[in-house]
């Protein structure tokens, strides 16, 4: 069973053994410096997201999306938003919803592709029921993410090599008060600080990390770029269990990613765009040399890795899907994929 709504606090979490965590092995993606390795040699990150917009593409059709990925010469599959509401006790722990998860991880093997496992799914049902997702203590979730063995391959899930890492809960909105009303109705308001916000990352960092060997990664943070966001960043990224640095660059976030890339390079941490993308508004040959001037700007600035929003086959001016409908957009993403 799961956590009960309401409470601040958890047992601590003990992860097949006894702290500090042990060595990835072979086929694992690991830090090197500014860089990711595999077997020793750097590795570029090269992925997008797989938020299932048609019948086609997305979590309950992994062969499709990962021939897709596959196609887009995509090494890494970032898997997120496969629940969304609902008991925060009962949902996020429901077989059902994990079942899917693991044939999507199977497929991503099969294919020598990695996957970045999305975990703000537990935030947003949180928020959702008026509980505060970042003083709110998930170290029964993390427990549960880290321990589940795989249906399909057998692996387990904090030592799976084919999880190159964890993304916690990335852009968090900037700090305060939000109000909203919630799925059944009622106002709701929650408030936290930037010192919660450190508080919460840190925390739930060290209960990943604890007898895992898959990285853990704050997710991409987003708002850097305005004053008043109030987004500790830079102390987020420098926790030591925070693997790596990570953004997401809507509107101004890209011209701040210089700032982001020359302060984790001084910190001696890699730094990736976890997310990124434009509507299809925007004509097919004009996304196509967005993407691509992307794909330059951050390799330029040592990224060690990015993920776009979104792989899939909707076609709308107001969707950001990348896929045959988009040939151009596509035949820039093919030309830009590294090497290895």
């Amino acid at each position: 069973t799961g956590p009960r709504p309401g409470t601040h606090s958890s047992p601590g979490v003990v992860v097949g053994g006894t702290g500090a965590p042990g060595r990835p092995g072979a086929g694992a993606i690991t830090i090197c410096g500014t860089q990711f390795c595999l077997d020793g040699a750097p590795w570029y990150m090269y992925g997008a997201s797989e938020y299932q917009s048609t019948k086609t593409i997305g979590i309950d059709y992994p062969s499709a999306t990962i021939a897709l990925a596959r196609k887009a010469r995509l090494n890494t599959i970032r898997i997120i938003n496969f629940y969304n509401e609902g008991n925060p006790s009962v949902t996020p722990y429901d077989p059902s919803m994990w079942q899917r998860v693991d044939v999507m991880i199977a497929d991503a093997k099969a294919s020598g592709m990695h996957v970045d496992l999305g975990l703000a799914d537990y935030r947003r049902i949180l928020w959702k029921n008026c509980i505060n997702p970042y003083t709110y203590d998930w170290g029964q979730f993390i427990h549960f993410v880290a321990s589940r063995q795989n249906t399909v391959t057998g692996a387990t899930y904090g030592s799976d090599k084919t999880i190159a890492f964890i993304s916690l809960a990335g852009e968090p909105l900037p700090v305060g008060s939000h109000s909203f009303i919630t799925p059944g109705g009622a106002s709701c308001t929650i408030t936290y600080s930037g010192q919660d916000l450190l508080h919460f990352y840190t925390r739930t960092l060290a209960q990943w990390q604890v007898g895992t060997t898959v990285l853990g990664n704050s997710g991409g943070l987003g708002y850097l770029n305005e004053t008043k966001s109030g987004i500790p960043w830079q102390n987020i990224m420098a926790l030591p269990t925070n693997r790596f640095c990570d953004i997401k660059t809507y509107g101004g976030m890209f011209a701040f990613m210089p700032t982001v890339a020359a302060y984790c390079h001084s910190i001696n941490k890699p730094f990736i765009d976890e997310e990124y993308g434009w509507q299809q508004a925007m004509n097919d040959a004009q996304r196509a040399q967005a993407f691509h001037g992307t794909a330059v700007s951050l390799r330029a600035n040592g990224a060690a890795g990015q993920a776009f929003w979104n792989l899939g086959e909707q076609m709308s001016p107001t969707g950001y899907d990348v896929g045959l409908g988009t040939p151009l957009t596509l035949a820039s993403i093919e030309a830009d994929a590294p090497a290895r």
